[in-house]
């Protein structure tokens, strides 16, 4: 019982460290690292000055401060060190965003010290520090973690402007184009991390700048179309195209924007542009054939002639895409379902033919019903590559369980239905029914 009572009293005691405490074991640890370059010592230091910035009383104190700005810098070089010499590994950080820590503890240090050595060290640590800021910023971006590198990256802004304002010399100094990256990656990564207030007044700011790069537009666009403000987000995205007409960024938004508003009369266009730009880009052939098929579907009922011009315009487009990618699924999936839609919508008037029994109307209803199966015919071969091609496709199985059963080919229709089944239970399918 007493060894107990020692062990908890002992565990209470190291949880209740003062600050004070803590900052000297951080200060003994840092100091054993920066002699004999143990990263054990330094992770110490990390947990002890975060133990001590934790105290109230340490958070009027320069010296915790700097202490802990030059305990961060070391931990972020540290880092880069090792994501430069171990390209492609997973590298974890010795403590999250500790440039950006680095920086607040460094400037904080400034704005306490009642001493010009001490504000003299603080801006020094932060004129050391500020290629590691951007370093950080950098390897987030890569990890895709936005979040980091907007903090990154916009401390990387801030800590040039303090620099500046307190007679520091900072990197950025001169180089306007340098410094204007820094606040386009940290709008960027705001984007990126859907921050969109964050990554308004970085982008308003580039943008009042004239700025000469494309992606201040996009960037914008993404904001206000982020926002829902599409009539902003057309705005800026209409006046970058007129001044980066060859920009396929900026293309590509607008043809986003276009499907947005849906106005696809006018999108056609914007997709053979884009298609003039990268022949390559099957998605493109896929897209506009997409934006032809609504067409007709908006023209069948009214304007058969134009609906028939549209049809054979998205065919053309899916068949452009396949000499691209001839085993594109997606693509020969499309055109079969071209065909099968039609016939479906032809079913409808299949039924009011029903009721008419009379020699005329059964004479309609039997040509109508044989132009259906020859639609539904001219889909099956595209629905059967399609599931040659993937086989676990739930549209293209229930699309052949479909034909099959009109077929009177209920063995088919069955094994389509069952394998449907199985997919929907969380099984894969491994083989074609067609093999």
């Amino acid at each position: 019982m007493l060894s107990a009572l020692l062990a908890v009293f002992a565990i209470s005691a190291a949880f209740a460290q003062s600050g004070e405490d803590a900052l000297k074991n951080a200060t003994k640890s840092y100091s054993k690292y920066s002699s004999s370059s143990d990263v054990m010592e330094l992770q110490t230091a990390v947990d002890a000055i975060e133990v001590a910035l934790d105290d109230s009383q340490m958070q009027s104190n320069y010296e915790a401060y700097l202490e802990a700005g030059n305990i961060y810098a070391a931990a972020i070089n540290e880092y880069v060190t090792q994501r430069s010499i171990s390209p492609g590994e997973t590298v974890n950080p010795m403590v999250a965003r500790a440039a950006s820590k680095a920086a607040q503890a460094y400037m904080k240090a400034y704005e306490l010290a009642d001493k010009r050595r001490g504000q003299k060290d603080a801006l020094e640590g932060l004129q050391n520090l500020q290629a590691n800021i951007s370093n950080e910023g950098i390897y987030a971006i890569q990890d895709e973690n936005y979040g980091d590198s907007f903090e990154a990256f916009n401390t990387s802004v801030t800590v040039h402007e303090f620099l500046s304002d307190n007679d520091g010399d900072s990197a950025f100094e001169g180089d306007e184009a340098k410094l204007n990256e820094e606040r386009y990656y940290a709008a960027l990564s705001a984007v990126l991390a859907e921050n969109f207030d964050a990554a308004e007044p970085l982008f308003i700011a580039l943008y009042e700048e004239n700025y000469d790069d494309a992606s201040i537009y996009d960037g914008l666009f993404k904001v206000y179309s982020g926002k829902g403000d599409m009539e902003s987000a057309g705005k800026y995205l209409s006046e970058g195209r007129e001044k980066y007409p060859e920009n396929t960024q900026l293309l590509f938004s607008e043809i986003n924007y276009y499907l947005a508003e849906g106005r696809l009369d006018e999108l056609t266009d914007k997709l053979q542009e884009a298609i003039n730009a990268e022949p390559e880009n099957v998605s493109l052939y896929a897209t506009l054939g997409q934006v032809y098929e609504q067409l007709y579907n908006k023209q069948r009922e009214t304007d058969p002639e134009a609906a028939t011009e549209y049809f054979e315009k998205a065919k053309s487009n899916y068949e452009r895409g396949l000499e691209v990618e001839p085993e594109n699924a997606s693509l020969i999936y499309s055109l079969g379902a071209l065909y099968f839609n039609r016939a479906a919508k032809m079913t409808e008037q299949l039924v009011d033919l029903s009721s008419d029994l009379s020699k005329d109307g059964q004479a309609k209803y039997e040509a109508l019903e044989k132009e259906i199966n020859n639609e539904f015919d001219q889909a099956f071969p595209y629905f059967q590559k399609a599931e040659m091609t993937d086989p676990n496709n739930r549209n293209t199985l229930i699309a052949l369980k479909e034909i099959f059963a009109r077929r009177d080919n209920f063995e088919g229709s069955t094994e389509m239905k069952n394998r449907l089944d199985r997919i929907e239970a969380g099984e894969t399918i491994e083989s074609s029914y067609f093999e």
